[in-house]
């Protein structure tokens, strides 16, 4: 099986992949900032955001630029029609 980056759709992949790789930093920063907790527990709970940031970040980036098909993924922001009007 072969991998292939798509470059397609850049408005949607580009801030796609920038969310996966900020979540990523900020999973690595709870897994860096669990060694200075103050407590054992605190610590656990560090490792467990930080492992699920990066899985979660690593999924997202991955998604956005190996998936073919991003509309049922990545989705536009619903449309606001207002209120319906009435025909004559």
């Amino acid at each position: 099986m072969r991998l292939r980056i798509y470059r397609d759709n850049l408005a949607i992949r580009i801030p796609g992949g920038l969310l996966g790789l900020a979540m990523c930093g900020f999973g690595l920063f709870a897994l860096q900032q669990s060694t200075v907790a103050p407590d054992a527990d605190l610590a656990a709970r560090a490792v467990g955001f930080g492992l699920t940031m990066v899985f979660a970040g690593l999924s997202a980036t991955l998604t956005s630029w190996l998936a073919p098909e991003l509309s049922g993924i990545w989705c536009n922001s619903p449309r606001f029609f207002g209120r319906k009007r009435r025909r004559r």
